[in-house]
């Protein structure tokens, strides 16, 4: 009789699971699924669940959200053969917003499809249209210029050069129909080889900030970039680099890689190629900044509630990325798991969150027995700043 009951256990969890992964004659081809993995009740208890460090109180029992779709399937471009093709396995990484529209980064965690762009209706939270990126690049970090009309994303790939950064102006965005025009959206790369991955982008001050991703102390940083007169930052590509560092290797040498990276930096921004940097923190995912400049950090911890560090910087110029916690209001804020990339809406009175636990591989985690928490929702964070 266990066995039996194990036995059916295992069937229900297994078709359980598998309703959540399309088939491609589910979605019309070159859209998303707008469909949500769980109900509404399941999504709002992930939320209220989440205790705070300080007061033990939960977050507000009826959180504003909005369906992540494509997390059942999506239609992309195989990137071999430039042909239409389905994936079920894409992975949230970065959430922007316009006056109009909400935009979510995704990658193929298989690694075979073209990276996409989905755009949401920001009145209504429906699903509007995918936009097909050129490469599968590691979508980190996205972000939107409102005075320039400008979609910005992180476009990191090793092939091309290290990191980059890709745009497309508003007016290309409407116009592209992926049904129509059966290719990537058209958009220009800047290279930027002082990293190889960047999860998070925002724009401060005429300064284009990024949190350049690593496991490892020395691979992590935060970073302001100064803007042309085009509201752009300038390419920095493979040559400038190596250049700069054969440069310093009279003074580089027989240091450790700490006091080299310092080194370097310091002539960067010198050189006026940054502006600033911070050796950033643990497990730093996304950054975003007030026009006031009070600026907000989230944390990704694994299976443990993500955190937001809510934080002062010392110097509003930014020449020197140093900041304190704030003299009142909450200096730390506990959120559900896997949260990427955080950006404020563009009336800066709610912060956006998003989650990458839906993903196909994040939420098939562990066996029948015990399976993780997912959320499928971009969260709103009601904010007084």
């Amino acid at each position: 009789m266990a066995a039996l009951g194990i036995g059916g256990w295992w069937l229900i969890d297994h078709y359980h699971y598998q309703q959540l992964v399309d088939q491609p004659a589910d979605v019309k081809k070159w859209q998303a699924d707008p469909r949500p993995l769980q109900s509404e009740s399941e999504a709002q208890k992930r939320i209220t669940e989440i205790r705070q460090p300080s007061s033990g109180v939960h977050l507000a029992k009826k959180t504003k959200m909005a369906v992540i779709p494509g997390l059942r399937g999506a239609w992309s471009i195989d990137n071999k053969t430039r042909q239409a093709a389905f994936g079920t396995n894409w992975v949230p990484q970065g959430v922007t917003q316009s006056k109009k529209a909400l935009y979510v980064s995704m990658y193929d965690g298989d690694h075979r499809l073209n990276s996409i762009i989905i755009e949401i209706d920001a009145k209504t939270g429906r699903y509007n249209k995918t936009l097909i990126l050129r490469s599968k690049a590691h979508v980190g970090g996205i972000t939107y210029d409102l005075d320039k009309q400008r979609l910005l994303w992180s476009d990191d790939n090793s092939k091309a050069g290290g990191a980059g950064i890709s745009y497309a102006a508003q007016r290309e965005i409407d116009a592209y129909q992926p049904q129509v025009n059966q290719a990537p959206l058209a958009s220009t790369r800047i290279p930027f080889h002082l990293a190889n991955r960047t999860s998070a982008m925002t724009l401060y001050n005429h300064q284009l900030v990024l949190v350049k991703y690593g496991k490892k102390t020395t691979g992590r940083s935060l970073i302001a970039l100064p803007l042309n007169d085009e509201n752009l930052p300038n390419a920095i590509t493979q040559k400038q680099f190596d250049k700069i560092v054969t440069d310093l290797a009279p003074q580089t040498q027989h240091k450790s890689t700490t006091q080299m990276l310092d080194i370097l930096f310091k002539t960067l921004i010198k050189k006026k190629i940054i502006n600033s940097y911070n050796p950033a923190w643990d497990r730093l995912q996304g950054v975003a900044i007030a026009k006031d400049g009070v600026t907000l950090f989230n944390q990704s911890n694994g299976s443990a509630p993500g955190k937001i560090w809510i934080r002062m910087a010392v110097d509003k110029g930014w020449e020197k990325l140093d900041f304190k916690a704030p003299k009142a209001g909450d200096k730390m804020i506990n959120v559900p798991i896997s949260v990427e990339e955080i950006s404020f809406n563009p009336d800066q009175n709610e912060l956006l969150l998003i989650f990458e636990s839906g993903a196909k591989a994040y939420r098939e985690e562990g066996w029948f027995f015990h399976r993780p928490h997912y959320m499928d929702r971009i969260m709103y964070l009601p904010l007084t700043v």
